[in-house]
């Protein structure tokens, strides 16, 4: 007779859980938007969990390792770990330098940034590496330099005799870690929950709209390392199946894709590629302990090296150029490779804002980095981890001299991966240069700018009234009327402009608000092409101040009676976008023969090109809407155009066919503002006053907001389908 027993529930995986956690995360995170972002304490908690055994495990695993080798063992260990990474780093920049040919077509431009024009900051490697302070280094949690102390104890304990009384009193120590970490892996599932539902309600869409460019190429690419390029050559050089590496790793590699840390996982890669090893290394106690300890000592000491992980991130480096209008020119790929290389030492965080300032880019693309990259850094973590497994896998199989060097496997490999990596950037182009083209708005955000504060009472004239009676006493007149008459230059981007609802804006016109406000006067504008128009103007009473920032010289000082300097600006170009290496240095400008360079017509500015190009022929404009009608018919007849920075930066907003480039070393020239020569009280009244509007931080408020871009904008709820689809949440 036979009983039918009831089959046993299977469990399911800690894998399994793991993935349901980071779906059920995504869909809260979605569902109710920022109401979940308390939810973001509990994942803090977790990884703390998971971080309390890394740093011992990583001590303890290297020294107990590497104490065990013989000299030589550890040599030829170093040496072959050394190799595969080389490789991986091989493989690495390729892609990375390969990746701007995905970048669609699209125009850009941007406001200028003071990081033109900064000195670059070296990174510290010395502290970073040197451990000078070992229980220091521990308690900031400098791992490169923890891993470098591990090194060279274990590497000095291969020749103390009396070794094995500290490897066995270290042993129970690693077995413990190894207890604690498994216990904290059974919560990832609650965790992983906790960190996506926080980060999906709390990511802002419409950023990740803005730099979908990046993400989508950041993605595909890290997804191409991943799932084919590591797990491929791990099976092409060793007798693992491509699909046996990543079952193997599935809960490791999902919990560091959830957390963004590989280095929480570590003790996990570590026993799965142990568990890996041990299906095909010989069941001798020899061979397995060989195999065991290779893992605890490459796992730990390829934490340290920057990996594929990292190294994509340098892609955001090449888009940050194509995101601005100033894309990293070819010969600017040594450069970024080797000190990028050098710098992710130290991690993105040092890295990133190094090569900004290295290449010149603005130092505000890293908030825009941080920003996307909470997204992005959950595949570049999942690479780095994938990035560590193959080189202990592979070192190890090296070690056991049971690599398989294959010529058709390899060129299978290397074909397939050539052509899927092309086959994705191609593909990424045209997607969005055909299907997802994305309108070029730079120019309407110039367009759109407004007065920071609520303007004085004001009159604009968009043509001059014509000659006004020359007035004796300027500061009494404009006191007695209650008018400031401020003359301006339309169309001076971004100084005094029109925006796009007609208002009369910019930088100088907002400064004569405010000065205006300090004496509770109307303000009336009188508009003047030129210079040496305003000049004339301003001695027969026209206006009283001219509102347009200009460059302090010996030679201005003959038209009008100068203020103390405003600001100091560094001279720039507008140049055809091709053209903008040439413009990078002055020296690269001055070996240009005879450039034909705009100019403004004022004998001021072409005394400054002289000295600044003396080769350069002149071409003059008279008001800013020559300038206008030229860019517009593209320049044929031009080499640069040479005006401040600040101005050229948002010309090419307007014209982003052009690029803004500023030479190096930096060229400051001093600015102010003008009145009548004699007019000595006005002029003791605007300087105390402007002097009093940099002291306030005035001047600083304004240079940000109209020179350099920086619009605070209000930010609506994140979007949620409990609140705009459903309607459950105000």
């Amino acid at each position: 007779m036979s009983v039918a027993s009831p089959r046993a529930a299977r469990r399911i995986g800690i894998a399994s859980q793991v993935f349901i956690g980071l779906g059920l995360g995504l869909l809260v995170g979605l569902f109710f938007g920022e109401r979940v972002a308390f939810l973001r304490a509990g994942g803090d908690a977790f990884i703390a969990l998971l971080q309390i055994t890394v740093l011992p495990y990583v001590v303890v695993a290297l020294i107990t390792s590497l104490g065990r080798l013989t000299l030589d063992k550890a040599t030829a260990l170093g040496l072959k770990a050394g190799g595969i990474l080389l490789v991986l780093w091989a493989i690495g920049f390729a892609v990375v330098l390969l990746t701007p040919l995905a970048f669609p077509d699209w125009p850009s431009a941007s406001f200028f940034s003071a990081s033109e024009i900064a000195e670059t900051k070296p990174v510290d490697f010395i502290s970073l590496y040197i451990p000078a302070n070992f229980f220091g280094a521990l308690a900031d949690a400098v791992v490169p330099a923890i891993v470098v102390f591990a090194i060279l104890f274990g590497v000095a304990l291969i020749g103390v005799p009396r070794k094995a009384a500290l490897l066995d009193l270290l042993d129970p120590v690693g077995d413990t870690l190894m207890a604690i970490t498994a216990f904290v892996g059974r919560l990832a599932p609650y965790g992983v929950f906790a960190i996506t539902a926080s980060a999906a309600g709390t990511i802002d869409v419409g950023d990740l709209e803005r730099l979908q460019v990046y993400l989508v190429i950041y993605v595909a690419m890290s997804l191409l390392l991943s799932l084919w390029v590591i797990p491929g050559l791990v099976a092409t050089l060793t007798p693992l199946g491509h699909g046996a590496v990543l079952r193997a790793f599935r809960g490791p590699l999902v919990t560091a894709f959830a957390t963004g840390s590989v280095l929480i996982v570590l003790p996990l890669l570590a026993a799965g590629s142990k568990e890996l090893l041990a299906r095909t290394t010989p069941v001798s106690g020899e061979a397995a302990q060989t195999a065991d300890s290779s893992v605890d000592i490459l796992i730990p000491a390829a934490y340290p090296f920057p990996s594929l992980g990292n190294l994509l991130a340098l892609v955001f480096v090449l888009f940050g150029g194509w995101y601005v209008g100033s894309e990293v020119s070819v010969a600017d790929y040594p450069t970024l490779s080797v000190a990028g290389l050098a710098s992710l030492f130290g991690g993105t965080v040092l890295a990133l804002p190094f090569l900004f300032d290295l290449l010149r880019l603005p130092a505000d693309l890293f908030p825009v980095f941080v920003t996307v990259d909470v997204v992005a850094s959950r595949f570049g973590t999942l690479l780095a981890a994938l990035h560590i497994v193959a080189i202990a896998l592979i070192g190890t199989y090296a070690l056991q001299g049971r690599l398989l060097l294959r010529a058709l496997p390899v060129a299978r490999f290397v074909a397939i991966t050539v052509a899927l990596t092309a086959g994705l950037l191609v593909a990424i182009r045209f997607f969005f240069n055909s299907v997802d083209v994305e309108p070029y708005t730079k120019d309407r955000l110039l367009a759109g700018l407004h007065l920071i504060e609520n303007p004085q009472p004001h009159t604009v004239h968009r043509r001059p009234p014509g000659d006004l009676p020359a007035e004796v006493d300027a500061i009494t007149n404009f006191r007695r009327r209650g008018v400031l008459r401020v003359c301006y230059v339309p169309d001076d981007y971004p100084s005094s402009f029109f925006n796009a609802a007609g208002e009369l804006v910019g930088f100088d016109i907002e400064v004569a608000h405010r000065f205006a406000r300090y004496f509770e006067v109307a303000v009336e504008f009188m508009p003047v092409g030129s210079i040496p128009e305003a000049a004339a103007r301003m001695d027969r009473g026209y206006c009283d101040v001219l509102m347009s920032l200009m460059a302090i010289t010996p030679q201005r000082t003959t038209e009008f009676s100068m203020t103390a300097p405003v600001r100091s600006s560094p001279v720039g170009f507008i140049v055809h976008d091709h053209r903008r290496d040439q413009f990078r240095t002055w020296r690269g400008v001055g070996s240009l023969e005879h450039p034909r360079i705009g100019v403004a017509v004022d004998p001021s500015s072409r005394t400054d090109l002289a000295r600044l190009v003396p080769g350069a022929v002149e071409v003059p404009f008279e008001a800013k809407a020559d300038l206008e009608g030229i860019l517009a018919k593209g320049a044929p007849d031009l080499d640069a155009i040479v005006m401040y920075a600040e101005e050229a930066a948002a010309w090419t907003i307007l014209h982003p066919a052009f690029a803004a480039v500023a030479p190096t070393p930096p060229r400051l020239q001093p600015s102010g503002y003008a009145v009548a020569r004699g007019n000595n009280d006005m002029l003791l009244l605007l300087d105390a006053w402007l002097l009093n509007a940099k002291s306030d931080g005035t001047m600083d408020q304004l240079y940000d907001y109209w020179m350099l871009g920086k619009v605070k904008r209000t930010q609506p709820p994140r979007w949620s389908i409990a609140r705009d689809i459903l309607g459950w949440i105000e």
